[in-house]
């Protein structure tokens, strides 16, 4: 034996465990100085480790090697099963062998060449007899005769189907209802141009006001968070529809039921209204809609006792519309400093409302001193200039006791 021979002794023997994956190799001694050397240069306690290491490196390696003479061995009988196939064609075949068999078969000059010109070519039996178009006993002859009868000619279904004065025609279907349509068109334009005109030239009413009013009171409750309700159509608590609005008030201080403001709006030309049967209405108005304050707007004053503006019983108002919603405004923001007057006057807060109080009845003189410098515009010895400007200046004034209002409940409330 040669030194790089494994030696076995006469008991040595391999176990293989399938269970745990495992190999026990017994009574096996290696007699070989490389071996030798390498394993005595490893550390006593990494010998085990790396004799394992190394018999599985060296099994990998004889496996690959295993591997690569089958595949050789493999490629060695396909090249003679190869070289024996071709002696086969070469003697029955001839001398092309396979070669020669698809050239004959496939080639330009081939047998399926020469069927399929048969069939397909320019004087084949498909051509000739299936795709001729002079062919009438052709089906593409056919299919042509047909669409020349749909499309070609004063003749045919086509044209007559797209003659708007043939009675029954698609086209003359549809030249009918255009023109129906158009007369509608054109009698509704004139109905909405005459309505138009009615309604510009009446005073503002009914559902016209109301319309106006929500658009207001919209804009003008967004910049607090309230909610406008139009519930002139709902029955409310008592099962009447008294209430046209309904604001529900927005504050941070809020807990529980927010207060709600109810708005009745009037026209001056649908029925004759005082200030007694409006007080009655508002009171009704307050209980269907469980509100806490309530507001009368009319499209103009009721009497020069009320005037634009009027507060009743400390939770009602009584105002006019008037050219811009002055008035609804103040009674609107007026109103809602009342009701959150008693949400923010809490014992750990304090709210002046004296000075709320004085503002408020500043607003309301103004806004009367407003609608008598309106009433004076014919007046001798003013100009229209002058009033003017008196006018402005009063708007504004109102706006500024407004902000301060608002502004008062807002830093008094937080101290």
């Amino acid at each position: 034996m040669t030194k790089s021979e494994l030696i076995e002794k006469t008991k040595s023997q391999i176990v293989i465990d399938k269970g745990n994956e495992s190999v026990l190799i017994k009574n096996l001694s290696v007699k070989d100085r490389e071996v030798f050397e390498v394993i005595s240069d490893q550390d006593e306690v990494e010998r085990p480790e790396f004799v394992k290491r190394a018999l599985k490196v060296g099994i990998i390696a004889l496996r690959d090697v295993l591997v690569a003479e089958k595949v050789d061995f493999v490629k060695k009988e396909f090249d003679n099963l190869c070289i024996e196939l071709d002696k086969i064609f070469s003697k029955e075949l001839g001398k092309e062998g396979m070669k020669g068999e698809l050239e004959r078969v496939f080639g330009e000059k081939g047998e399926l060449h020469s069927c399929l010109e048969k069939l397909f070519g320019a004087d084949g039996k498909l051509a000739r007899d299936l795709l001729d178009m002079d062919n009438n006993k052709s089906p593409i002859g056919q299919l042509r005769k047909t669409i020349e009868s749909y499309f070609v000619g004063k003749d045919s279904q086509m044209y007559g189907m797209l003659d708007p004065n043939s009675k029954d025609s698609p086209m003359a279907r549809l030249k009918t209802e255009i023109l129906q349509k158009l007369e509608k068109i054109e009698t509704d334009v004139a109905t909405y141009i005459g309505r138009k005109e009615v309604i510009q030239n009446a005073p503002k009413k009914g559902f016209i006001f109301e319309d106006d009013l929500e658009n207001f009171l919209i804009r003008l409750s967004k910049p607090f968070g309230d909610r406008v309700e139009r519930t002139g159509t709902e029955k409310g608590k008592l099962g009447n529809l008294k209430g046209d609005f309904v604001i529900t008030l927005h504050d941070q201080l809020i807990q529980g039921t927010a207060p709600r403001i109810v708005i009745e709006a009037k026209t001056m030309k649908s029925v004759r209204l005082t200030p007694k049967s409006l007080l009655g209405e508002l009171r009704d108005a307050m209980q269907n809609r469980e509100a806490s304050f309530a507001i009368a707007v009319t499209d103009s004053t009721i009497s020069d006792a009320i005037g634009c503006y009027h507060e009743i019983e400390g939770d009602k108002i009584i105002c006019a519309f008037g050219d811009n919603g002055l008035p609804l405004e103040v009674a609107y923001k007026i109103a809602r400093t009342y009701l959150l007057i008693k949400i923010h006057q809490k014992p750990q807060r304090t709210v002046d409302t004296a000075k709320i109080r004085a503002i408020a009845s500043k607003i309301g003189n103004d806004l009367c001193t407003l609608r008598s410098i309106k009433t004076s515009l014919t007046s001798i010895g003013r100009t229209t200039e002058t009033i003017a400007t008196d006018i402005n200046g009063l708007e504004r004034s109102i706006g500024n006791s407004l902000d301060e209002l608002q502004g008062v409940l807002t830093s008094e409330g937080k101290t």
